[in-house]
């Protein structure tokens, strides 16, 4: 046994010095011009710097090691978190002090808990967009991030195994850790420490899972397939069970947020009702700790922060759409907009403006989102039905107390043990049941997968490219074109906005991803205007060009 861990570490090694010298980890990005704040969009900058910075429990980091770390290949000094390097990962780097004493991206914080600190990332990674024109940049608060973060996480675990296997490298992080005065048992200590982060769970995992293909749809800039990877975290790692690792080939954008709290169902894709649970769920996705299998007294202990999920779904209750920008992006023409808005009416509205469900069991009135079958809209189906086909083996939970069934779908599981997070929190805290219906959101749990993907509200949907659930197409007046005539391959990563067509520049850049529609998951099909039957993916008649950009036109009003 001690053999096969000394051989692991040595591959693993193996491939830092691979990796860390590869082309991909050697990218140069032009530096970005600062970040412009022309629209606030509802936020006080107290409410922006809440959004960035506060912990939802979830830990990827110890807190000093991130601040230690330095830069993995490198022979010099440099610190692994630079501007340069978040920005090569679209993440957005963030200057104000505010929350955020040491300068740590949008969306990480500080979570302080008493086995010790750690770097949380929060829902503003992945909600958090930006735009570029003419030199200026504009941030899109609650849009979609066009990150790789993924990339940036295993990175830094490199940089982190670099600095195990170089002594001085690693002298150097010890006394940032540690102090100049620690001890030789301390160093000691910390260098286990590393070891063994370096081969916990979900990290180790997640490398024999790529090993394995799990993940075989490659994501790139502005993607993940959330629900395949979170679950795949749940119930493979944290139940303790390979039989529940599906394989997750369906990645999908990130959502924009603005107006989310107030839907009847708040997950993007019409899965799950209650804001907590859905909240939780992302918590748990992405790496909170959680008790699932041991000790029956232990079950669902975890370091979800519930109060501060509370705060942030209170901070975006708050958030309003971006408004177009007319000093930054170009007037608008309002003769076209408003043609524009005739034809939208005609031909758009009756799907994605959205009407008040009726109040519910708490008395209160949501916005009814609109969910139309895979066969009808006839976009890539593959989100929705890996969803609806997961199944679970509940191990541990079958038995008493909890008896679940010992295979459950996967959304009794995740409505199980978002339940009881839940409820131990609130037992946990003291929390009042008036409080807990507050939390709440004043809806139950219910979660379910149905085979219908949302109509999303159009407000600030110019802010959002690209387009459809999994980003397949790059701008607005491609998804106003019949499925034949969009582009089949693509580049992601440049932040250069278009604002004749909405959407991103497409352009080969040297780090750009190219996102090809022919691969599982990637389908630029459906949601046509052309000629022809309606259903099976076309949802109105072909549009004249002049209709496709008084229609865009109109867009920008929204």
């Amino acid at each position: 046994m001690v053999k096969l861990k000394i051989i692991a570490i040595a591959l693993f090694v193996i491939a830092v010095y691979i990796l860390a010298d590869s082309p991909d980890m050697r990218i140069s990005v032009s530096a970005a011009p600062p970040v412009q704040e022309t629209k606030v969009q509802g936020w006080t900058t107290e409410d922006r710097q809440t959004f960035y910075h506060t912990s939802q429990g979830t830990r990827f980091f110890p807190y000093k090691w991130l601040l230690a770390l330095e830069a993995p290949g490198k022979l010099g000094q440099e610190p692994f978190l630079t501007e340069e390097r978040i920005k090569r990962f679209r993440l957005i780097a963030d200057p104000n002090t505010l929350n955020n004493p040491d300068q740590l991206p949008v969306g990480m914080a500080k979570e302080v808990s008493d086995d010790g600190e750690f770097v949380s990332l929060t829902c503003a990674a992945c909600h958090t967009g930006q735009i570029s024109f003419n030199g200026s940049v504009m941030r899109i608060d609650g849009g979609p991030s066009m990150h790789s973060v993924a990339p940036f996480i295993e990175n830094a675990y490199i940089a982190l195994a670099d600095t195990y296997a170089r002594p001085f490298k690693f002298q150097r992080f010890a006394k940032k850790v540690l102090g100049e005065d620690s001890t030789f048992s301390e160093r000691l200590k910390l260098h286990g420490d590393i070891r063994k982060a370096i081969f916990a769970p979900p990290l180790f995992a997640e490398m024999q899972a790529k090993v394995s293909r799990l993940y075989p749809t490659e994501e790139g800039f502005g993607r993940l397939d959330a629900l395949g990877r979170g679950v795949n975290l749940m119930v493979g790692t944290g139940l303790g069970d390979k039989r529940n690792l599906m394989v997750a080939n369906a990645p999908v954008s990130y959502p924009h947020l603005w107006g989310t709290p107030f839907f009847d169902w708040t997950q993007w894709n019409g899965s799950i009702g209650q804001p907590l649970a859905r909240n939780i769920a992302e918590a748990l996705g992405v790496d909170t700790p959680i008790i699932l299998k041991g000790k029956t007294e232990d079950l669902f202990k975890s370091s979800v922060n519930i109060q501060n999920l509370f705060l942030l779904e209170q901070t975006l209750m708050k958030l309003e759409p971006p408004r177009w920008p007319e000093d930054l992006l170009g007037a608008i023409d309002k003769d076209k907009a408003t043609k524009g808005a005739a034809l939208y009416q005609q031909h758009c509205a009756s799907c994605h403006e959205s009407k008040m469900a009726p109040p519910n069991e708490f008395g209160k009135t949501f916005v009814r989102i609109n969910m139309y079958p895979l066969g009808q809209i006839g976009t890539d189906p593959t989100a929705a039905v890996n969803f609806n086909k997961r199944l679970v083996y509940t191990a541990q939970l079958s038995q008493p107390p909890y008896n679940l069934p010992e295979r459950l779908t996967g959304t009794g599981t995740l409505q199980a043990v978002t339940t009881e997070v839940a409820k131990r929190k609130f037992e946990e805290l003291h929390i009042s049941p008036e409080m807990q219906d507050e939390m709440s959101g004043f809806r139950r749990n219910i979660i379910r997968a149905p085979l219908a993907y949302r109509a999303r509200n159009m407000d600030g949907i110019w802010a959002t490219p690209p387009y459809l659930h999994n980003n397949s197409v790059p701008n607005m007046y491609q998804l106003l074109l019949p499925a034949d005539q969009r582009d089949k391959t693509f580049y992601v990563g440049n932040l250069q906005y278009d604002p004749k067509v909405l959407g991103f520049d497409t352009s080969k850049t040297p780090d750009a991803f190219l996102l090809r529609t022919n691969i599982t998951g990637n389908s630029n099909a459906g949601h046509e205007f052309r000629d022809g039957p309606l259903g099976k993916g076309v949802i109105g008649p072909l549009l004249t060009d002049e209709e496709r950009w008084a229609i865009i036109e109109y867009l920008k009003t929204r």
